[in-house]
């Protein structure tokens, strides 16, 4: 005879229960170019647009395609150029700063700060132009005059014995002008552009010295010099 429960037992087993793993990829980043050469902003002659680089970064596996972008240097300090959010690099001035340094742009993933990618930018060039130093120029640098007073410089026209020079300041503000003659300032002449030298009285074929400087800066100066002479008219003894 069946038990009357018989009908109603469950026999137990293993139960086998599978899990489903969905597996996400890692999000990438690549950055172009890789290493690329610019200018010191500065740079002497250089056209602008050689004075910045523009990068290009690529997220792969990511919900978003944006990332942050930054200069550093090699030891991972702030680097001296300087990039926008768009990935433009823009070099820095020459300054101290050495021919051939280099800095590292990065970009890292907005979503995930741990996956970023590097580039290399080298800076070339010598910097601005060194800055024309200051300076004056005489005109006329040598003149022949004539003693108005003995051999037969009466027969010699008064306007060849006296001449006007003129100086120039170069590379600076307008300044004051110094005349001086055999290294003596000329008072009289004042501070103006120009100076008119006459020659006086009698004597031998002798040099004398002419310079303008600035006031104030005695070395910035130009020279200029006259060479007195005698005419003797020919055939008179």
């Amino acid at each position: 005879m069946t038990h009357p429960r018989a009908h109603g037992r469950r026999r137990c087993g293993p139960v086998h229960v599978t899990h489903h793993i969905v597996c996400r990829h890692r999000i990438e980043v690549e950055v172009w170019p890789t290493a690329t050469e610019v200018y010191f902003k500065d740079e002497r002659y250089a056209d602008p647009v050689n004075t910045q680089a523009r990068f290009d970064a690529v997220v792969f596996n990511g919900a978003t395609a944006k990332v942050n972008w930054e200069v550093q240097d090699l030891a991972g300090n702030p680097g001296a150029g300087s990039i926008d959010p768009s990935g433009l690099y823009v070099a820095p001035p020459k300054g101290s700063l050495p021919h051939g340094l280099t800095e590292v742009i990065s970009a890292t993933s907005a979503e995930d700060p741990l996956r970023k990618a590097f580039a290399w930018v080298t800076l070339i060039g010598r910097g601005p132009a060194p800055v024309p130093e200051p300076r004056i120029e005489i005109w006329p640098k040598q003149a022949y005059l004539y003693y108005p007073q003995g051999h037969d410089n009466g027969y010699i026209d008064a306007s060849n014995k006296m001449q006007l020079f003129r100086a120039a300041f170069r590379n600076g503000p307008s300044s004051q002008i110094e005349w001086l003659v055999d290294n003596t300032v000329q008072a009289a002449a004042g501070n103006a552009p120009w100076f008119l030298y006459q020659v006086t009285g009698s004597g031998p074929t002798r040099v004398v010295a002419v310079a303008a400087r600035i006031k104030n800066q005695p070395s910035i100066r130009d020279d200029a010099r006259v060479v007195q002479i005698n005419y003797s008219w020919p055939g008179l003894v």
